[in-house]
């Protein structure tokens, strides 16, 4: 599946061991629903789910835990070489509860990138694992229906999990598993379900369609 993050990610990567970590200009909402804006500095694909490195537009410098912030995001400019312009791309974190932490030992309660966002929602985990230098982590996909569990999509279970997630849809779930619908194209496939839904889905729920 195509995410922004994963190639941003690795960038992240290597500018910390260059001791360069990356920042851009953002926003954190915290659990009393004030929304500050400033600076946070990027970490690591995990260090981001259990804290935000965060400098206010006054110069104020504060490290926020997870259990402290609903969300937070920032924006982050990628050259797009066909349009031969810079896109913007909103990068958002939201919290919520996991079964495994980012880190041994840390929370389970952590900010996840949303990296698609409507009816159905997919959100990026990443978890470390230290002993594979190669794979230093883990990817665990997951997507949630309106108000619904968190479900891990792999491999394995995706056809399964899109075709109940996207029935509404029937043209679109029943291609599920098809070239073009596959386990890579699990994100092209929801934004589809998700800009269907946004024009017809109150029409489905009340029986017209």
């Amino acid at each position: 599946m195509k995410n922004v993050f994963i190639i941003f990610a690795l960038t992240i990567i290597f500018s910390v061991s260059a001791s360069a970590a990356k920042s851009y200009q953002g926003y954190v909402i915290l659990n009393n629903d004030i929304k500050v804006e400033g600076t946070i500095q990027m970490l690591s694909p995990t260090l981001n789910e259990i804290k935000v490195k965060f400098t206010s537009n006054a110069g104020e410098k504060t490290t926020y835990k997870s259990k402290e912030v609903k969300e937070y995001g920032f924006q982050v400019e990628k050259w797009n070489s066909k349009t031969r312009v810079h896109d913007i791309n909103t990068i958002t974190y939201v919290r919520l509860d996991v079964k495994r932490s980012p880190v041994p030992f840390g929370p389970t309660t952590v900010l996840l990138e949303r990296e698609i966002t409507g009816v159905v929602n997919i959100y990026n985990h990443f978890i470390e694992q230290n002993l594979d230098t190669e794979n230093p982590f883990i990817h665990i996909t997951y997507a949630q229906k309106g108000a619904g569990d968190l479900i891990e999509v792999t491999n394995l279970n995706y056809k399964v999990i899109l075709k109940r997630m996207t029935v509404e849809y029937l043209e679109l779930s029943t291609k599920v598993g098809t070239k073009g619908y596959r386990f890579k194209d699990v994100g092209q496939t929801i934004s589809t379900y998700n800009a269907w839904m946004s024009h017809n889905g109150k029409e489905v729920v009340l029986g017209v369609r």
